[in-house]
């Protein structure tokens, strides 16, 4: 009876983890040499942007791979690993693993999957280039505004440039007729 139960933990656990791997960014790294303190403060930095950090179990993700029928699984389930994934902030997720390998070098990156397709560690470094989400909105609407805010300068110009002329006359005549 306790082997059933054991049996039925591991495949909801098995189930738990196509929630993450459904998630549009998952980074998988070594964690090897990392302090109980230090996984802490990479944890919240991580959760700061909304995303998570999950030690997997090796077993269980290459079961998940082999019940999708996915050709990953064994030779990149090795040794202690732990996954960093988000759904909306994937880009500035991969950011924070970059920084802190960077920092600590106590971090290895293995590699992730985006949109579901396994990338290798330097397409992960590649993404964390990328400008994240606000960012990219900030120059979207600059790049939409910008066009119109010259369109309307153009439309006003005309106005401007008469109503100078328009001034430029009547001083004129106010001069000649000072003068007479």
């Amino acid at each position: 009876m306790g082997s059933a139960q054991n049996l039925e933990k591991k495949k909801k656990a098995v189930d738990a983890l196509a929630d993450i791997f459904n998630c549009s960014g998952v980074y998988l790294f070594d964690y090897r040499g990392l302090k109980v303190s230090e996984m802490g403060a990479l944890r919240s930095r991580i959760k700061a942007l909304g995303a998570n950090v999950r030690v997997v179990k090796n077993r269980l993700a290459i079961k998940y791979f082999e019940k999708g029928k996915q050709a990953v699984g064994r030779e990149l389930f090795k040794g202690p690993l732990a996954m960093a994934y988000s759904d909306e902030k994937f880009v500035e997720t991969a950011k924070v693993l970059v920084e802190f390998e960077k920092e600590s070098k106590k971090i290895k990156i293995i590699s992730g999957f985006i949109e579901k397709r396994l990338v290798s560690d330097r397409q992960v470094a590649e993404v964390a280039k990328l400008p994240g989400k606000e960012q990219l909105l900030a120059q979207l609407v600059y790049s939409i505004g910008m066009p119109l805010r010259r369109f309307g300068a153009a439309l006003s110009s005309p106005m401007t440039h008469m109503l100078v002329l328009m001034k430029n006359l009547q001083d004129k005549k106010a001069k000649e007729g000072g003068q007479r």
